[in-house]
């Protein structure tokens, strides 16, 4: 069947209900006259605008609208998603529901891809909190700084670095996507914990506009037309100092192309000039060669814009001319000379190093190959800063002549000219064919980090073969199973235990995570009833925390709640101290309320004919171990009980389990949720007359206000067996128990209660000693209390608290929800 769920209104209640298999989303999204502005999912995954809606819907598929009406009614979705040939595919259901939101949908709030679980990969998340991982997760590390590759023995290898995460880990099965690490050539990794010192690290930034360039030879020259740009009319043209002036109005001709070269650049011009030759006047036209050094642009008095080249290094016709002749306002061409040389291309960033990585190719007869690479210092506006170019040409030769001979360099410069941002250009100064090619691989500005220690980080090392003739360097999938080392608690000595050891205790993660990443004292956490309760989970799979917190906008607390409720457990604040309970189940009710100090102000009583929520099942989703990827339990919840199912039910309870990475863990949640929606389907509030704060998820025991049957009272004495009551008591009913405080107000037991002859107002309960509190107007104001009923009644009546508030004024309000030891069987 198709599932689908819509809500009209933000807080309003889903429309829930089921679509024929076949029909095509677009018509159904255009039956439900949505607004104009929609939310839509498929399978969990939110739908881009460019989604091809056309699709049909299949059996298994969920469908999901979030209707916001910020638009008129009755619009065709098509308006908003538009149908496209693009059909996404294996869309897989995130559904969930975060740590204390029943219902909500889980948003991974780590742009780790740890917790990411599709199309996982390394990257680099700029701007967010490091990996903090707890418990044992395989692990996909950020990248904190571009790949950087060098040709070493004519092969090429690529060099990563990453952030495991913070703090300390046991690091083991290192792998890329899911084949080890070491079946890969020349592959080998190092992890540095933290404070080892790493050394060097060597941080390179790759020259955008360089990608596998072919070097041309001389005789390619025609292959490789340059530019040009001429006019009749310049604005002025002038030889002063060696140097030629030329000013045109910048929209002439392909001066445009001219004024955005990276200076300085080569170039051949063109001038018209007269001089006395022989005593005769001679005017013709005059080419030099150079380079453009500089170039302004100003607004002339007309209101026009002028361009102004000053070429220099002059060489050619024009160096031959008499000092004294006159250049004419009738020519100006210039021609672009570089042609054949590939750049200058520019580093993005300052750097104390350039790597240049060439690969030269020989063929049998291709005899010998020449080529020059030249770099020189920029200043802010890309033109040279004089005195900085450098320059160094190179020979290969295939002496073999037999088979093609391959030469893969990386040359390492440390320019002259310092720190700073270079241009790079590389040129051939001999011939080539098509056995004897020359290419630019790639460039990088390269940093050296020197001494390189991280005091607080786990940092890998990746080093790997890679394609020789290719830049294009692989996804990166590189993956390794890590397991936190945390601090401990020894319960012989009550005292926290510094020694890190791996660990994938929660209580573990909630200390660590409390005291060493949070700051906090240690006097302010209830340490010893956590490891109480830790203890106490027979089954140490129950208590596995396995996550990765890697957004730092998430409180300590929200971190906390996360860690906890993989293992059932929450928290309260007593005072300034931190304290935790477990759902699971209670022996005694941690109080017992009487109707002699119950309140009928704010007293409400519910009860869900229906299954709570209308919910008819869980779907439960955690990560596998060994997949590393989303598991999912179903759950069914009918008349019959309790089973597990192979798909989600057309209600279900959406869970999603952060942090659990095991089915034991996994099962013994969703079928506590789902005997919750069979077993715990009244709720009350009510107003007490109680000093002691109530905490939240403590188990009451607290009588129906409107239910006879359950008889409740003070205790106004006792003699051995025998207890008297303040009101009379009727065991018609049939067998009768009875639960007591004592004189500090705790619940003493339940104990069989038998009447008393001749006294209404008695009964007998072969209950131990214990003190009493007797109200007498004067020291005793709050008097121990009974509760008497049958066994079935007596078991109605305890609540486990989800809320209490304090009045001001010694009492309490509490909203209570039905407890039954059926929940945690």
């Amino acid at each position: 069947m198709v599932r689908f769920e819509i809500q009209r209104l933000p807080g309003a209640p889903k429309e829930r209900g089921v679509i024929t298999e076949g029909v095509r989303l677009v018509d159904w999204l255009n039956s439900q006259k949505l607004h104009n502005s929609v939310i839509v999912k498929l399978n969990g995954r939110d739908l881009p605008d460019d989604f091809d809606i056309d699709i049909p819907l299949r059996k298994g598929d969920m469908v999901c609208v979030f209707d916001q009406p910020e638009g008129g009614i009755g619009k065709l979705v098509t308006t908003i998603l538009k149908p496209v040939s693009k059909i996404l595919q294996g869309a897989l259901k995130v559904f969930g529901l975060s740590a204390k939101t029943p219902g909500s949908v889980s948003v991974a709030t780590g742009e780790s891809p740890n917790n990411d679980l599709t199309g996982q990969t390394n990257r680099a998340r700029l701007y967010k909190g490091k990996p903090n991982i707890y418990g044992q997760c395989r692990v996909f590390p950020d990248l904190i700084q571009e790949a950087l590759f060098e040709f070493i023995d004519n092969n090429k290898y690529l060099t990563e670095w990453f952030e495991v995460g913070v703090g300390r880990y046991t690091i083991s099965s290192v792998r890329y996507s899911e084949s080890n690490l070491g079946s890969l050539a020349g592959a080998s990794y190092q992890i540095f914990n933290p404070g080892v010192p790493i050394g060097d690290i060597e941080v390179g930034y790759q020259f955008d506009d360089v990608d596998n360039e072919g070097v041309p030879g001389l005789n390619e020259s025609d292959d490789f037309p340059a530019q040009t740009a001429t006019t009749t009319s310049p604005t002025s043209v002038s030889v002063v100092s060696n140097q030629v002036k030329a000013t045109v109005p910048t929209d002439a001709d392909n001066f445009a192309y001219f004024e955005a070269l990276t200076l300085p650049h080569p170039v051949t011009f063109s001038i018209n000039a007269t001089w006395n030759q022989g005593g005769q006047s001679v005017t013709q036209d005059v080419i030099g060669s150079g380079n453009i050094v500089a170039v302004d642009n100003y607004i002339g008095d007309d209101t026009l814009s002028y361009t102004t080249f000053y070429i220099g290094d002059l060489s050619g016709e024009i160096t031959g001319i008499p000092a004294d002749a006159v250049i004419n306002q009738t020519l100006f061409t210039i021609n672009d000379q570089a042609a054949l040389v590939i750049g200058p291309s520019i580093s993005p960033v300052e750097s104390d190093q350039v790597w240049v990585h060439v690969l030269v190719q020989l063929g049998p007869l291709a005899g010998t190959t020449k080529y020059r690479i030249k770099f020189w210092k920029l200043d802010e506006e890309n033109n040279q800063v004089p005195g900085t170019q450098e320059q160094y040409d190179y020979f290969f030769d295939n002496n073999t002549k037999q088979t093609t001979k391959y030469f893969r360099n990386t040359y390492k410069y440390t320019p002259g000219g310092g720190f700073g941002r270079y241009a790079v250009t590389i040129e051939r100064t001999d011939n080539a064919n098509d056995q004897n090619v020359v290419t630019l691989m790639a460039i990088h500005a390269v940093n050296v980090r020197q001494g390189v220690v991280y005091p607080d980080d786990t940092i890998a090392r990746v080093t790997i073969k890679g394609a020789n003739d290719s830049n294009s360097n692989r996804e990166q999938k590189y993956n390794m199973l890590a397991q936190r080392h945390t601090i401990t608690y020894d319960r012989a000595s009550g005292q926290v235990d510094y020694t890190l050891r791996p660990s994938r205790s929660f209580a573990d993660a909630v200390l660590h995570e409390w005291v060493v990443i949070g700051k906090q004292e240690v006097s302010s956490l209830d340490v010893a009833a956590l490891y109480a309760i830790a203890d106490s989970i027979t089954d140490p799979q129950l208590a596995y925390f396995d996550y990765t917190f890697s957004d730092e906008k998430l409180s300590l607390r929200e971190r906390l709640a996360t860690i906890c409720d993989v293992a059932r457990v929450d928290g309260n604040n007593i005072g300034d101290v931190l304290t935790f309970w477990r759902d699971e189940k209670v022996y005694y009710p941690d109080a017992v309320f009487s109707r002699s100090n119950m309140f009928w102000d704010d007293y409400k009583l519910n009860w869900s004919m229906s299954l709570p929520g209308g919910y008819d099942g869980v779907t439960l989703d955690y990560v596998d171990p060994s997949t590393n990827k989303k598991f999912y339990i179903y759950l069914q919840v009918d008349e019959n009980g309790i089973t597990e199912v192979l798909d989600a039910t057309i209600n279900a309870l959406q869970i999603t389990l952060d942090g659990c990475r095991n089915y034991v863990q996994a099962l013994d949640r969703a079928y506590l949720e789902a005997r919750k929606i069979l077993y715990s389907r009244v709720t009350m509030t009510v107003k007490v007359l109680e000093s002691t704060q109530v905490v939240r998820g403590s188990v009451v025991q607290c009588p129906d206000m409107y239910d006879n049957a359950q008889q409740t009272g003070y205790l106004k004495g006792r003699s051995g067996d025998v207890f008297l009551t303040s009101e009379r008591i009727d065991f018609s009913a049939g067998e009768m128990w009875v639960v007591m405080t004592d004189s500090n107000g705790d619940y003493r037991g339940r104990w069989r209660a038998l009447p008393v002859d001749g006294n209404a107002k008695a009964f007998s309960a072969a209950a131990d000693t214990f003190d009493l509190n007797i109200y007498d107007r004067q020291s005793v104001q709050s008097p121990s209390r009974y509760f008497i009923a049958t066994d079935s009644e007596l078991n109605s009546t305890v609540w486990r608290v989800e809320s209490a508030r304090p009045n001001g004024d010694e009492t309490q309000t509490l909203s209570l929800t039905e407890y039954s030891d059926a929940i945690y069987q």
